[in-house]
């Protein structure tokens, strides 16, 4: 592999692993601000054993390491068809950051149904509270009208309740099962009441208000950044048809420039651009940045 393409991939193995520290110091720095609005400690620790409870996996399932796996699938098989080592690797590269962009679109869009879930379970709540009813009472009628996927986590709790556990410690694992930030204070403020009591209904009002707004500037964000993904995408399209209709219209020459070193080079580091340029958009366009 010559030495611009090892640069490349160097450049791009730095991207990747500073989008995930970023993205890392950004959730604690969320975890943090919203531990300054309500006074406590949001970082919960693990108070039961996650791994001995399978009946109750974490939400939204991932997939990353199979997204992963498709890429290097990928770059095998362009390989064996006798393609460049340098083009292959790009190839996967490219192939297995799009699977993984897919595998967490998916999940945020699974992420997303269950915040929308969690808030119309907390305005059910606050009726039942401001009617009278005790909290488990309340609980107990949200989850008679949930659906899934966020009833199993409200039938964990008011059965875990029921059979005696700390209500604190089963609150505490909520948002490790769930881990969003708006699972983290639904949880933070039904333990604070467990914890001190005062009015919950306003308390839980306030927190759906919270839910609602955030949802909805999640939903403008992703409306606003579709037409940047269709450029991007359009762009990409045109860069592969382009390079057809020249395969087209001259194959051998076309296959003798890209099996050339410095052809070899420029599709490769192409590609690659490609694959950073992915990942730049995906990042620019996330609302919890």
């Amino acid at each position: 592999m010559t030495a611009p393409v090892t640069v490349l991939l160097l450049v791009l193995a730095g991207a990747t692993a500073a989008t995930l520290w970023y993205r890392e110091r950004a959730r604690a720095h969320a975890a943090a601000r919203l531990g300054g609005l309500l006074g406590v400690d949001v970082q919960v620790p693990v108070l039961v054993d996650l791994e001995a409870r399978e009946d109750l996996r974490t939400f939204p399932p991932r997939h990353q390491v199979a997204a992963s796996s498709l890429g290097v699938v990928v770059a095998v098989g362009a390989r064996l068809a006798a393609l460049p080592t340098e083009i292959a690797v790009a190839l996967g590269c490219l192939i297995g950051v799009m699977a993984y962009l897919a595998e967490e679109y998916i999940a945020e869009r699974r992420l997303a149904r269950i915040e929308t879930q969690l808030s119309d379970a907390i305005d059910l709540l606050v009726g039942a509270l401001r009617a009278g009813s005790a909290l488990l009472a309340a609980l107990e009628a949200s989850l008679t009208e949930s659906r899934p996927p966020i009833r199993p986590y409200l039938q964990d709790i008011v059965g875990r309740i029921r059979l005696g556990d700390d209500p604190r410690q089963v609150l505490g694992d909520l948002p490790l099962r769930v881990p969003c930030e708006t699972f983290r204070l639904f949880s933070t403020a039904l333990a604070v009441h467990w914890e001190v009591g005062g009015s919950l209904a306003s308390t839980l009002a306030t927190v759906g208000r919270t839910i609602r707004d955030r949802i909805e500037l999640s939903r403008r964000v992703s409306g606003q950044s579709i037409e940047a993904h269709v450029s991007v995408g359009a762009v990409m399209l045109i860069a592969y048809l382009l390079g057809y209709l020249m395969w087209r219209t001259d194959p051998d020459r076309l296959e003798a420039f890209v099996k050339s070193g410095v052809g070899t080079e420029l599709v490769a580091g192409v590609i690659l651009l490609q694959a950073v340029g992915l990942i730049w958009m995906s990042r620019i366009s996330r609302s919890d940045s």
